[in-house]
């Protein structure tokens, strides 16, 4: 594994998902520029989920036929200047046609960017992917925070120091740039039996990251709510979102490193069978208990993470950038569609039953890592 260059593309995916996760503490200051209601104000953020879905995978494509190295710098670019600006148009339309041009800056990052990151893990491919997703979950822990301190502090001129982070993931990766673009064996795609992809193995890794995504949204989603609507106040409710997003880092840190060492199907059931009786804890305590529960309870949701993806890109011999768009772009996708069934649920039955669900929807996760192989093929390292 070589350290540096992973460090440097692992910085540079912080500064972009710090863009992005920082666009929901935006929508108050649009809100009040343009006269929004909530529905155009959510379509900000749906319009920036779709693109992100949707244009990874064609991206990743893009990167199988060609190497394209310079979308990861010319990605956190993009993410970033068109992120910053979104206080500074003087229309609704001219905000979203920001937020869409950021939005394919992410798109054009990500696969591209785990692309280079197996180039650079040598045979620990899960560990390097465990440590770039962990900066992705330190973006967007840290994304909301930093950017309203500074727009709280500066207005909008704070908003442009949002650019900080992007100089600073930019600079690491020219630091680094002749050992993250070097060539490799991404280039010579198996062929014959070796390169053929396993589409069914690949639909059902799809579906545990659907699962996994559903339940990591559904708390995100329904936690301010539900404790909302038990008289606890928004700071306690927000504290807790930020104890998932912080804690599910180090799940996708610890993740990848343990199934290198441990075996991959061992983590991802034990993990899924923890994360059932952590998030059981969690509903039925309270005070610092009940922090801790719902900290452990991330880092189990988070561990398999890293590990599917590089089952994905094993499944998909030759295609490591449209595997990587592809297991993205679902994980945007299906947070969307899973969160919003899960306030339809709400609606039906309500809150209560709603974050029970949640709790439950481990058991339907361990039971599919029973049929999840230990290895997926015998891709070589791109």
């Amino acid at each position: 594994m070589q350290r540096k260059p992973l460090t440097a593309i692992t910085a540079a995916h912080i500064s972009v998902d710090m863009q992005t996760g920082s666009l929901a503490v935006l929508l108050p200051f649009l809100l009040t520029s343009f006269n929004l209601n909530y529905a155009a104000a959510a379509a900000i953020i749906t319009a920036n989920n779709i693109v992100i879905a949707i244009a990874q995978p064609l991206f990743g494509t893009l990167g199988d036929r060609k190497s394209f190295k310079w979308m990861v710098w010319v990605g956190c670019l993009l993410t970033g200047v068109m992120m910053v600006t979104v206080l500074w148009w003087p229309g609704y339309w001219l905000v979203v046609a920001a937020v869409l041009l950021s939005g394919l800056g992410s798109a054009m990052f990500h696969p591209e960017a785990l692309s280079r990151v197996r180039a650079v893990s040598g045979q620990q491919a899960a560990s390097g992917t465990s440590f770039f997703f962990s900066g992705g979950n330190i973006g967007f822990a840290l994304g909301p925070i930093v950017a309203t301190l500074l727009i709280e502090q500066w207005g909008r001129l704070g908003g442009l120091l949002m650019l900080v982070p992007t100089a600073v993931g930019l600079w690491l990766l020219g630091s680094q740039w002749k050992l993250i673009s070097q060539d490799s064996a991404k280039k010579a795609r198996p062929t014959g039996q070796a390169g053929k992809i396993a589409i069914g193995l690949v639909v059902f890794l799809i579906g545990l990251i659907t699962l996994r995504s559903t339940i990591q949204g559904g708390l995100q989603t329904f936690i301010p709510l539900y404790f909302q609507s038990l008289g606890d106040s928004k700071e306690h409710a927000a504290f807790l979102v930020t104890i998932v997003a912080i804690f599910g880092a180090v799940g996708t840190l610890t993740g990848g490193v343990l199934a290198d060492r441990y075996g991959r199907k061992r983590v991802m059931g034990l993990s899924a069978l923890a994360s059932l009786g952590l998030l059981y804890g969690f509903l039925h305590t309270s005070g610092l208990l009940q922090m801790v529960f719902l900290a452990a309870a991330g880092v189990c949701i988070s561990m398999a993470w890293p590990v599917i993806v590089v089952m994905i890109q094993e499944a998909m011999p030759g295609h490591v950038g449209l595997a990587s768009g592809l297991s993205l772009g679902t994980s945007y996708g299906a947070t969307g569609l899973g969160v919003a069934a899960l306030g339809n649920f709400a609606d039906g039955f309500g809150l209560v039953a709603t974050m029970t669900l949640i709790t439950l929807l481990p058991i339907l996760v361990v039971l599919m890592t029973l049929f999840v192989p230990e290895r997926t093929g015998n891709m070589q390292a791109s």
